[in-house]
């Protein structure tokens, strides 16, 4: 932008640190969250965790510090906010995060909840969204969490037990993700004892040692808790791309039960689901194919957070699309242990910012699988001829309110279904 002025503004694809660290906490449900800053910070996070957990304002709070704050310290406004807290709520554990201009002034927050005797385990964070991401502050209260809070000790490993890391509220449609990733674990006869971050409570999470594995669905968000439980309660872990599509569910599925010492027999009944789903799925695409063609593109471009956008990218790679060239755009840094040999031209945004810009201006009849801000640069552009499909926040241009996962069997039947109703529509208006 050659002359910016006030009034322009660009949308992010990645929230911030302060928001990452209260989408982990919102994901407990008995948790209270005080952002120790401005309104306009605690706003902000607030409507993001708002789109997942619609009742969010009732267990998240803001000291609302004003301009002396900024000089002359935090106590006393932050006091006012966990009295509050205390005359108003029952939590198990308040979570406390410094904005980024609080973080500034060094407040010592942890002395400050100290004087405030709160009834329950307090954990303070400087989570300024100047020193990284959403994935940066969840990864970091995370940490906080479990090292404020300690596992209990001794206890016995349940059989056919695990626990679901990486997961949050803070991703696009996670909610039904997460019920279907359970949903899926449970016929292969596995039950999921918590899942911080995604909608356990404090009693839940205590019991995380019995599980016998952790099971990583995003590896940006979760990898660094699995091998922090690994060194300190000795509980393997499996982190391998998140289910998406049929063929990218099973191999997830049998990646667990390998690591977890069961056989295939044991996925009978997913597997079983699986054959099913695969022949209707065929006879569906086969249908379609003989009234509109093969659904191919020249190019498709995934831009998401990196979990997501390697394992959708895999997905349409391996199921779902024929593709001359694919690029996947993997937002808030790239932890995956593995990407897979000939997906396609994988680019860090992190360290590429230009990439995106780039590969949308050189988006021209192919398929798009991203969010509304790269949906948007294609509007300005004039590109219609695009197949578009939503995978990752923002989205301004669709509403979820009922139960359709991308992730697994299930998601895998959605996400064919949203790709063939946008092609036929592109089609039907070229």
């Amino acid at each position: 932008m050659a002359d910016p002025q006030w009034h322009d503004v660009q949308s992010c694809f990645n929230a911030c640190a302060l928001t990452g660290a209260a989408a982990f906490f919102a994901g407990i449900e008995d948790a209270v969250i005080v952002g120790n800053g401005p309104l306009w910070c605690y706003f902000y996070a607030l409507r993001f965790l708002e789109h997942s957990c619609p009742d969010i304002a009732n267990r998240f709070f803001c000291s609302q510090v004003d301009n002396n704050a900024v000089i002359y310290g935090t106590e006393e406004a932050l006091l006012a906010t966990l009295q509050t807290v205390k005359e108003t709520t029952r939590p198990s554990v308040v979570f406390i995060e410094s904005s980024c201009s609080v973080s500034l002034i060094g407040d010592d927050l942890a002395a400050i909840a100290r004087q405030a005797a709160m009834p329950c385990p307090v954990i303070c964070l400087e989570s300024g969204g100047l020193s990284g991401g959403l994935q940066e502050g969840y990864r970091a209260a995370a940490k906080a969490y479990f090292s404020a809070i300690p596992l209990p000790q001794g206890l016995p490993r349940k059989a056919g037990t695990v626990n679901l890391l990486g997961a949050t509220y803070g991703y696009y449609n996670a909610v039904s993700d997460v019920q279907e990733i359970k949903r899926l674990l449970g016929a292969a006869g596995y039950h999921v004892l918590a899942c911080p971050g995604a909608g356990s409570c404090q009693d839940d999470i205590a019991v995380m040692a019995q599980a016998e594995l952790n099971v990583v669905l995003h590896a940006e968000l979760g990898l660094e808790t699995a091998l922090l439980l690994q060194a300190q309660y000795g509980i393997p872990y499996v982190a391998g791309l998140p289910p998406y599509g049929v063929e990218g569910s099973w191999d997830w599925l049998c990646s667990v039960a390998q690591v977890s010492g069961r056989t295939k027999q044991a996925l009978a009944i997913a597997g079983q689901e699986r054959a099913l789903l695969e022949r209707r799925l065929r006879n569906a695409t086969q249908e379609m194919e003989r009234i509109w063609g093969e659904m191919w593109f020249n190019q498709v471009l995934v831009a998401a957070p990196a979990s997501t956008a390697l394992g959708i990218a895999q997905a349409v790679r391996r199921e779902w699309v024929d593709t001359t060239r694919l690029t996947i755009i993997a937002q808030g840094g790239i932890l995956q242990p593995q990407i897979p040999a000939g997906l396609g031209r994988v680019i860090d945004a992190q360290k590429d910012g230009q990439a995106l810009a780039d590969c949308l201006n050189q988006l021209t009849a192919g398929l798009l699988l991203a969010s509304s801000n790269e949906r948007a640069w294609l509007y300005r552009s004039q590109q219609q001829a695009v197949v578009y499909q939503n995978i990752a926040l923002p989205v301004y241009d669709e509403i979820r309110l009922s139960h359709r996962p991308f992730m697994g069997l299930q998601g895998a039947v959605h996400l064919l279904e949203c790709l063939w109703e946008r092609y036929i529509a592109v089609c039907q208006h070229p």
